[in-house]
């Protein structure tokens, strides 16, 4: 097994008993034999079993984050007119709203609360977010420039704002939750229509 499968595997197997027990069921020496090596190699990829954890969390949260992005991104290369975009855009809406991305944004709220008190979690955090956020920013660009999105906003303010709000959902779906999730989903959706395009995309 070369360096960085070993690093890769214990990283994964670390993903995976966060997801499903949470930090505090993180043991090094388990995870370094199930990974087919010893506590000092963990130690030499990750520093401790901190730093696991936090190359864990900032794992989760940018893969919790990155999988809309991706599938956005994709779509928009190959738009070249309003309809197009704002199919694109609609899908985004469908998957979003699918059961499926209930426990995705669960594992980005978990990874952020993780950031709490840890600076360099938070750090890592921000930066991949920042990171996503102009990805997503410069795929919307051309649709700016051909005034197919209003030229009045900041894209990466809004998508920033969106992502944001999207983790808000986490409150409708809880259990005891008695918000009527399609009309926090309609509201949404109309608060970004009107955003990108003006208040006739929403009449």
């Amino acid at each position: 097994m070369t360096t960085r499968d070993t690093r890769g595997t214990i990283l994964e197997l670390a993903i995976a008993v966060i997801d499903e027990s949470g930090e505090q069921a993180i043991r090094t020496n388990h995870l370094a034999a199930e990974a087919g090596t010893t506590p000092p190699t963990l130690y030499h990829y990750f520093g401790s079993r901190e730093g696991l954890i936090e190359e864990a969390q900032a794992e989760r949260f940018f893969r919790s984050l990155i999988v809309d992005v991706d599938i956005l991104i994709a779509q928009l290369a190959t738009a070249s007119t309003e309809k197009q975009l704002r199919k694109a855009i609609n899908d985004l809406f469908l998957r979003r709203d699918s059961q499926e991305r209930i426990a995705v944004r669960w594992k980005r709220l978990n990874a952020l609360g993780a950031a709490y008190a840890r600076v360099a979690l938070e750090r890592r955090i921000t930066e991949m977010h920042n990171d996503v956020v102009t990805k997503m920013a410069i795929a919307l660009m051309p649709f700016q420039r051909q005034g197919f999105i209003r030229q009045d906003i900041d894209l990466r303010a809004v998508i920033a704002w969106y992502n944001g709000a999207v983790l808000g959902k986490v409150l409708v779906t809880m259990d005891g939750s008695d918000i009527d999730a399609g009309q926090w989903e309609r509201t949404m959706n109309e608060a970004v229509l009107f955003t990108l395009f003006g208040p006739d995309s929403v009449r």
